[in-house]
């Protein structure tokens, strides 16, 4: 069974028949996290597909020689595989897949890449609130955001107990985040401190939504520490 993502019809499983074998025709194309191009055949009646050709475009086999590298990108699969639509356009997550392991396999720095993907994958699943408009009230926001766990970003005056405030240079690294393509993010060198207080937000809303962290989190928080 292969899961793979596509622009125009999002995720896919496939049955890949063979693929175990030595001589399987698929070859090294079915790597974990390579860019292929694919064929298939579907029934109407069926979501899973029949995979008759996989023809390699990249593979991520030179970037997963490096433990952080690998596991990071194993970390930007996993949500992907959670957020991504089956069966239903998915151009903008595709084209961050494609962006940000093709970083990590040009040696941008893993970090701010798993920061960058982590921010996007919860603005294109429309989880990630609004930094300009006040949640509550929806007034515009001033520096610096006030951040409510339960609900959003809020301003002074709906701000509840739980709510804290969320430093200048996280509002900043947000902000670039939401502009700037991955190597661009990257090469602006963001402190650690700070990547670590956006994956945390990250995190919490994420967590929110879905009830759960997601498996392999530990593994890289683990492979960070």
């Amino acid at each position: 069974m292969v899961v793979f993502l596509t622009p125009d019809h999002g995720k896919r499983k496939g049955y890949a028949y063979g693929a175990r074998s030595l001589r399987s025709r698929f070859g090294a194309a079915l790597e974990p996290l390579a860019k292929v191009r694919i064929g298939y055949i579907e029934k109407e009646s069926e979501e899973i597909v029949r995979i008759e050709s996989i023809d390699l475009v990249r593979s991520l086999f030179p970037a997963q020689q490096d433990l952080l590298r690998s596991v990071s990108a194993t970390y930007i699969a996993e949500m992907i595989d959670t957020f991504a639509p089956a069966n239903d356009p998915a151009e903008l997550l595709y084209r961050l897949l494609d962006r940000t392991t093709g970083a990590l396999l040009d040696g941008v720095p893993a970090m701010p890449v798993v920061a960058y993907a982590e921010i996007w994958i919860l603005r294109l699943a429309g989880i990630l609130p609004s930094t300009r408009n006040c949640f509550q009230c929806h007034e515009a926001l001033d520096r610096p955001l006030r951040f409510d766990p339960s609900v959003g970003f809020v301003c002074a005056n709906c701000a509840r107990r739980d709510s804290y405030i969320v430093p200048n240079e996280v509002a900043n690294a947000l902000d670039a985040i939401g502009k700037l393509p991955v190597t661009e993010f990257a090469a602006r060198t963001t402190p650690a401190d700070t990547l670590f207080e956006v994956r945390s937000l990250a995190g919490t809303l994420r967590r929110n939504f879905l009830g759960h962290e997601l498996k392999s989190f530990e593994v890289l928080a683990a492979v960070v520490r």
